[in-house]
């Protein structure tokens, strides 16, 4: 079974910059790692640990995972599909008790970021006070979002 350290602070917290040239929302998106072997033990219903499992396995599992919980949705209501970029372990937290890893993933969006939704809900499924951050660039715009449990999907919107 994957570590079970429980720690007061559920919240991920996520960059994403919407790259005008390649029409593609660019994510890195940080989490607690005994957050995420959870999520993806529950999802998979079996052993899932960062330093153990096969990265192709894990990686696989994480990409369904963010299917899920990281939707972006286009004018039409079609959801986006993520494209999987890789992983790192955060080395400022490698040696603390809740070590992170940031995942880095982009979304097409030919129709531009205007027109497109997000809900967020990353391991909300398994905290009830799970709070998501991200903070969205837009060539000169910038926006900062905050998601909790039972937000719907939201445009993203900027501040003029």
């Amino acid at each position: 079974m994957p570590r079970l350290h429980a720690h007061s602070l559920h919240q991920s917290t996520a960059e994403a910059e919407y790259n005008p040239a390649t029409k593609k929302l660019e994510v890195s998106l940080t989490v607690f790692i005994n957050d995420l072997e959870l999520a993806l033990v529950r999802q998979s219903e079996r052993e899932m640990r960062i330093d153990k499992t096969p990265a192709a396995e894990f990686d696989a599992q994480i990409q369904a995972y963010l299917a899920k919980t990281f939707i972006v949705t286009d004018a039409r209501g079609k959801a986006a599909k993520i494209e999987w970029v890789g992983r790192e372990l955060d080395a400022a937290s490698a040696k603390r008790d809740d070590p992170a890893v940031t995942l880095f993933f982009e979304i097409a969006l030919p129709e531009s970021l205007a027109k497109s939704m997000l809900q967020h809900t990353i391991f909300c499924d398994l905290f009830k006070d799970q709070i998501n951050l991200l903070y969205l660039c837009n060539g000169t715009q910038n926006a900062e979002l905050r998601f909790i449990r039972g937000d719907l999907a939201r445009p993203f919107l900027f501040s003029q």
